[in-house]
């Protein structure tokens, strides 16, 4: 009795911890005004959103930003013009622009969101993303994908086919984010929006990790029919199907899709239906995408929780109750073995625990209150929230047929859809990931974590995985490839505290990795390059070196041997300003081929990071002697190499 009185008080604690240390922000991302197909004003609907609790919105109208001038005319419909009159009583003649002409017509310039922005937000309280609804088709069939915090317009693509369709335009998204720098996400608006989008559909997409599990537009069939999915059952078999992929779960999204804001009822879309509440250090677009991309928060249409339901492998779930109102607590889950999931517990209480034992795959909950959703979006609805699912991680088997490149390098390898497993299912035998030293652990990540995400760390997501590929291929990185597989790690924190971390965690994989000491050099699997901040003259010294440095052209002549310095690499704009049109200049292909000369003679390899995403410039490089293709473009680049090979 007395364990599980102090088990009871462990568990107490932890979750007293957890409810202090986060920050809750209550957020809807998709919303439409009169710049496409709303019906009032932007600062109507921010007022609207910021007088009833919610802390951030992202107003997304279709194929647009609010960024131009616009106008709209204002018909003569007494709706319509009860709607400006409103308008203009609560924000003053002297903010409204409006000019009126001939035959009782009037027309209003709509603000800009850099003209009303301040009007709403307050750091901590209020925040406004721009975001922009990408809105096409297919056949016919509508297909709608949201942009947060994007930063300049993007015209939609077509396709050929639902999926193509979509993944052109995810497409463009994380070329804007990759190019800006600039925090943003697409997410999959309504599937069931005439059911225009299936699960199928959704399996073959790459670089998205959110759908809309909930919309509450009247026209969007979440529930399906007794023909089509809805999307709960689209959304588990999803996630299964990205699981045995090893590709990041797909998370699930709650908004209102909101249209209507003066008619109220079943048949029209209304704010306050469904929204996602994120725990987040702070409120600013960084930090609520980090949270997001993380799975740090849940969906809801009207039930609070107490606290982030993930605890380590369990989904902890606590309601935070009203009074009258009794709640069910249904688990959702994939065993091992199966291919649909199941109903695996349903309590009715505000308190439930179910952990991810080995037997189960994946995990999510749904609590179900008895308290019906005021203006549901579907008569008979009951306030609800749903968690973000937990999965067991699965290392996924080897492609077979996979030709090894010694010289494809995968740059920022964790910006890709499958960190790791993409670049060697293309055959790249380099792959580069930027840490962060917070606290004694390092995470993988471009810029400094918001927060400590176990499943970012360096060993989660690039030590662990490849120790068991290789043990998949026998002892190598790939069947029949003798060479080494490079795995550079760009330090972003101080050179040394990183150093010593690194050759911490190196420790528990030293029988896979290239080691070296004064005397002698060990071959091995995995050679460990250091790059970024960098301790050289400690990693020089050290009488074990568990991995070798990344040097710039600055280090060639001093000394160190290629076990101490593998490679030398540098920025392609400080060797060369062609970018692939044309011929490349004589005194730039001499100028490179008298640096490839310097590294090779004292048994280096040579890398150029940020190089032209260009065959022509590839070609160039190989022929002057460059050892990798630095790249994001994966499978541009593997075909490149393979038809080079082939040459």
């Amino acid at each position: 009795m007395r364990k599980i009185a102090l088990l009871c008080a462990l568990l107490t604690c932890l979750w007293s911890s957890l409810t202090q240390a986060q920050h809750w922000y209550k957020g809807n991302l998709h919303t439409h005004s009169l710049w496409s197909d709303g019906d009032d004003y932007p600062e109507m609907i921010m007022d609207w959103y910021k007088a009833n609790g919610y802390q951030f919105v992202g107003l997304s109208d279709h194929n647009i930003l609010q960024d131009v001038d616009k106008w709209v005319n204002v018909p003569r419909q007494q709706d319509r013009r009860r709607t400006f009159e409103r308008y203009l009583r609560t924000f003053g003649p002297d903010w409204v622009v409006y000019q009126k002409g001939t035959n009782d017509s009037l027309k209003v310039r709509l603000k800009r969101l850099d003209e009303y922005r301040s009007y709403f937000e307050e750091a901590g309280k209020f925040l406004i993303l721009k975001n922009e609804e990408l809105s096409t088709g297919y056949q016919g069939k509508p297909i709608h994908i949201n942009v947060t915090n994007v930063k300049n317009l993007i015209r939609p693509l077509p396709g050929n086919s639902v999926a193509d369709v979509m993944q052109n335009n995810i497409d463009l998204v994380v070329a804007q984010r990759r190019l800006t720098g600039q925090p943003m996400f697409p997410h999959i608006n309504h599937p069931n929006f005439y059911y225009a989008v299936k699960a199928e559909d959704l399996m073959q997409l790459r670089h998205e990790r959110f759908f809309e599990v909930f919309n509450g537009h009247h026209l969007v069939n979440n529930y399906g029919d007794s023909t089509h999915e809805g999307t709960e059952s689209m959304w588990d078999k999803i996630n299964l199907h990205f699981l045995q992929q090893g590709r990041p779960l797909m998370y699930g999204m709650g908004t209102d899709d909101s249209h209507n804001y003066y008619f109220f009822g079943p048949s029209f879309s209304n704010s306050g239906r469904s929204w996602v509440m994120v725990d987040a250090p702070e409120l600013t677009p960084k930090t609520l995408i980090e949270a997001m991309e993380a799975g740090r928060f849940y969906v809801s249409s009207g039930v609070t929780l107490k606290q982030l339901p993930q605890v380590g492998n369990s989904l902890a779930v606590r309601v935070k109750t009203e009074p009258d109102v009794t709640y069910r607590i249904q688990f959702f889950g994939v065993r091992k073995g199966s291919q649909r999931a199941e109903l695996l517990r349903e309590v009715a209480d505000t308190v439930a625990t179910y952990p991810l034992t080995d037997d189960i795959l994946l995990l999510r909950a749904k609590i179900i209150s008895s308290k019906p959703k005021y203006n549901p979006f579907m008569p008979g609805d009951l306030e609800t929230a749903w968690t973000q699912p937990i999965a067991q991680r699965l290392i996924p088997q080897p492609v077979a047929g996979v030709v090894a490149l010694p010289n494809a390098h995968a740059h920022n390898d964790y910006e890709q859809s499958r960190p790791l497993w993409d670049a060697l299912d293309n055959g790249f035998a380099s792959v580069e990931a930027d840490v962060h030293l917070i606290d004694d652990t390092l995470y993988v990540s471009h810029d400094r974590p918001a927060f400590k995400n176990p499943a970012s760390t360096l060993e989660n997501m690039y030590l662990k995985p490849l120790a068991e590929r290789i043990r998949q291929n026998g002892g190598q990185a790939f069947a029949g490839y003798k060479g080494p597989f490079y795995l550079m790690i760009d330090a972003k924190t101080n050179a040394d505290s990183t150093y010593r971390a690194l050759e911490k965690v190196l420790h528990r994989y030293r029988s896979l990795l290239t080691t070296g000491t004064q005397s002698k050099n060990q071959a091995g699997v995995i050679t460990v390059v250091l790059s970024g901040n960098r301790p050289i003259p400690t990693l020089a010294k050290a009488k074990e070196r568990l991995m070798s440095v990344d040097g710039r052209p600055d280090d060639l002549g001093k000394g160190y041997n290629s076990a101490v310095m593998a490679l030398i690499s540098d920025s392609y704009p400080n060797q060369l300003k062609w970018r692939g049109k044309g011929d490349m200049p004589a005194d730039e292909f001499q100028k490179l081929s008298k640096l490839v000369e310097r590294v090779h003679k004292e048994g280096k390899k040579l890398r150029l990071w940020a190089s032209p995403e260009d065959p022509a410039v590839w070609a160039k490089l190989r022929e002057v002697g460059v050892d990798f293709i630095s790249t994001d473009q994966l499978v541009l680049a593997r075909n490149f190499l393979l038809k080079a090979t082939d040459k």
